[in-house]
């Protein structure tokens, strides 16, 4: 039997890439993935010049800021102050999760003028509007998406933001199951967004106990409305004129609807 002259085809090499040869801008983009303490502790301390694209106050225009696990909690608000700082001014978006007082809140206000969105988020339900949101909403003048999750907000703070924020477009509120036994409280709030948030495009309501009084004074009050979640706002009635014109003047429109799961877990 004749040998087999066939061969086998040689591998070819990967040229392999030299991350610190990466222009600027996409070695930028890729840090901007990785969280926050691993860029504080790791990444800035690869080279000189990655550490000179992390400092740099443009990788810091959107920060998400949640629980780093740190057994000294002094030790945790000054690692996010100091990313605060980073950002020089230049802040746009942020994200707060379980920060419960005012003093994260506050040191964003005064150093963050140019803030586009503010999302804020508790998994505890029982929560407290800021002791000073008037004032913290008035150092946000070019705010367009305010988010609330389980995170109560005050009538008060609404008509501020209403004279304070003229560009606020989006408006989103998520309360739990318990928000159904506040009584008229979330109905002083829903005549609140209506009474002074004209310019509203988007707003969420979801699980809040407005009655249709509330939704009244909403739709007369915004009627640039083109998107409004009423998911789990069980007090509503929108069988009869008032579901007919929200259907009319409202493009997405997301109805009320029973969710035992949800309301299950709001519970626990």
């Amino acid at each position: 039997m004749k040998p087999s002259t066939s061969r086998e085809p040689e591998k070819v090499k990967q040229p392999r890439t030299n991350w610190l040869e990466l222009p600027s801008d996409v070695i930028a983009n890729i840090l901007s993935r990785v969280h926050v303490l691993d860029i504080l502790e790791n990444a800035q301390k690869v080279c000189t010049t990655w550490r000179k694209i992390c400092k740099d106050p443009s990788m810091w225009r959107v920060i998400c800021m949640d629980y780093l696990n740190f057994d000294d909690m002094s030790k945790e608000v000054a690692v996010w102050k100091h990313v605060v700082d980073r950002s020089q001014g230049q802040l746009i978006d942020i994200t707060i999760s379980e920060f419960d007082d005012d003093e994260i809140i506050q040191y964003v206000a005064d150093r963050s003028s140019q803030l586009r969105r503010l999302k804020i988020i508790n998994y505890s339900e029982d929560t407290y509007p800021y002791k000073n949101w008037t004032e913290i909403l008035k150092k946000f003048p070019l705010l367009e998406e305010l988010s609330l999750y389980s995170r109560e907000i005050s009538k008060e703070a609404i008509e501020t933001a209403g004279r304070y924020c003229p560009m606020l477009k989006t408006f989103k509120l998520k309360g739990g199951a318990l928000c159904r036994w506040l009584g008229d409280t979330h109905n002083e709030i829903a005549i609140a967004i209506g009474e002074n948030l004209h310019k509203l495009e988007n707003l969420e309501l979801i699980g809040n106990s407005l009655t249709n009084i509330g939704l009244q004074v909403i739709l007369d009050g915004c009627p640039h409305l083109k998107s409004h979640d009423l998911q789990h706002c069980w007090s509503l009635d929108l069988k009869g004129d008032l579901g007919k014109r929200c259907s009319e003047q409202i493009k997405c429109l997301k109805l009320p609807s029973y969710d035992v799961l949800y309301e299950y877990i709001f519970f626990l």
